[in-house]
């Protein structure tokens, strides 16, 4: 018999004879025993598995002797087959005595046609009847994804004397071994954006609890806690003017009253303290009336509501109710006289309303990258982003300076700055704390880096869709770093 490339046999006047063995496993032998011949074939399958992108099959064939007549051949075909795509591998032909001599004198005369189409097999035995026989067959081949699923099947046919087939099936195996898959480890690129130059203005807040003579706004330096409080703006202001890089450019007082007394004098009140404070620092460090802006609050209700708030005084929702009320402000503070905490209002919480607050505004001047550098441990705050962005890079990229920079010392002192939180956010992924970096990069949501990072970070999660749709607009926003994660997402999706 001849098997041809076409994979047919037979001419379908042939008798086939079909025996499917359904529960034939891996490393299980099975023996096709027929009824018109004597021995038995043993099929044992040892190796059906995915390795380095190629498929592995492996099985041992023991024919015993008597297996195969004289004058017959036996086939045996290895199927894969995933519902209906299948995939015939190179078959094992053994040929009894005279079958072997029969085909060996075909050989010799056959056409150069016939040789052309003729299916040569993976191995060819020519049985003794007296001896078993032992072969064990092994094959590769590229591996498609269709074969995750695959079953391994063995077509064993025998071509009689008188050219009448017997077909076996056998089931080998129920799935392919898949080598254990490590998935596609992205590299992805984080966008940093450098800084741009700015105008350095810097400010200092405080709050002074002065004390004033009753109905008067004349400061006295030495009146009850008066030393204290003035002490802490003198601290202030002399940091401030004894920085030989700093220039004050302006000053902001506001004063505020309690809710103690008529609203009208409490307004008059406040006032005056603010204008007493401005006037007691421009004249001590002779500043001059333009760069003051004055500004009084009459009765601090906000600053009393956060107070209640904040204790554990008693009736404190009637206090609050009070507070939040629709009544004008003296008819507020005589429902608050009414209760029988307002001796505690009195003692605990309105004297912390009584204060003036200041804030002193003040230019820096710029700096070169050495100067910044040894600034940076001394007075940071002095410094500019882009100046100590300048700063990491000079110590380089893969040094610890770098990162401390990036990630603690400039978000520290520009902590609401998209570029600032975008750059730490950046360092953080590298570092695998994609959390931090997915707040920090909340803080930037208009700037197109921070989409490239958040991007990245999505594409981590395995939320791939999420991750493309900020990838593209990033890329879009002229980000080159977003072309190439594009490319590692689209190879993410592959790989999955």
């Amino acid at each position: 018999m001849k098997k041809m490339k076409n994979n047919s046999l037979l001419k379908t006047h042939y008798f086939i004879a079909f025996i499917a063995f359904i529960a034939f496993m891996a490393f299980y032998s099975v023996p096709a025993i027929a009824q018109n011949y004597k021995g038995s074939v043993y099929v044992e399958s040892t190796d059906f598995s995915e390795r380095n992108d190629s498929l592995i099959v492996c099985f041992n064939i023991k024919v015993e002797a008597n297996a195969v007549p004289n004058c017959s051949s036996m086939y045996f075909t290895p199927e894969l087959r995933n519902g209906k795509q299948t995939m015939d591998l190179p078959y094992v032909q053994l040929n009894g005595k005279t079958r072997s001599k029969i085909n060996s004198r075909w050989f010799m005369v056959a056409s150069d046609e016939w040789l052309s189409l003729y299916d040569a097999p993976q191995m060819i035995v020519n049985a003794n009847k007296y001896t078993d026989e032992n072969m064990t067959y092994q094959t590769t081949l590229p591996y498609e994804s269709w074969m995750d699923n695959a079953s391994l099947f063995l077509r064993q046919e025998l071509i009689g004397c008188r050219s009448e087939v017997n077909l076996y099936t056998y089931k080998l195996n129920d799935r392919v071994k898949l080598a254990p898959r490590a998935p596609y480890e992205v590299q992805s690129l984080v966008a940093l954006v450098a800084p741009k130059a700015e105008v350095k203005t810097r400010n200092r807040q405080g709050s002074a609890f002065l004390d004033f003579q009753v109905g008067r706004s004349v400061i006295l330096p030495d009146f009850r806690r008066n030393p204290v409080e003035l002490g802490k703006i003198n601290d202030a202001f002399l940091e401030v003017m004894g920085d030989q890089d700093a220039q004050i450019t302006g000053l902001f007082i506001e004063g505020y009253a309690s809710p103690e007394g008529k609203y009208t004098s409490n307004d008059k009140l406040a006032r005056e303290r603010a204008i007493a404070l401005k006037d007691y620092i421009k004249n001590r460090y002779m500043l001059a009336e333009n760069l003051f802006s004055v500004r009084s609050t009459a009765e601090d209700w906000a600053g009393l509501k956060q107070k209640v708030e904040e204790s554990n005084i008693a009736q404190k929702d009637r206090v609050l109710a009070i507070i939040d009320g629709s009544s004008e402000y003296d008819a507020k503070e005589a429902q608050l006289k009414g209760l029988s905490v307002y001796s505690t209002l009195l003692r605990d919480i309105f004297p912390e309303l009584r204060r003036v607050e200041y804030q002193i505004d003040y230019s820096v001047r710029n700096y070169s990258t050495t100067e910044a550098r040894q600034l940076m441990n001394t007075n940071p705050e002095n410094l500019s982003q882009l100046e100590l962005y300048s700063v990491a890079l000079e110590y380089g990229k893969d040094s610890p300076e770098y990162k401390r920079i990036l990630m603690e010392i400039i978000p520290k002192y520009f902590d609401s700055d998209p570029v600032a939180m975008n750059n730490a956010a950046a360092l953080l992924i590298e570092n695998g704390e994609e959390n931090t970096a997915l707040r920090l990069l909340e803080k930037a949501p208009a700037l197109p880096e921070a989409w490239n990072n958040l991007g990245i970070i999505y594409m981590m999660r395995g939320e791939l869709d999420k991750a493309a749709d900020l990838l593209n607009q990033a890329s879009v926003g002229g980000v080159t770093e977003a072309a190439h994660n594009l490319q590692e997402l689209a190879k993410k999706k592959e790989d999955e």
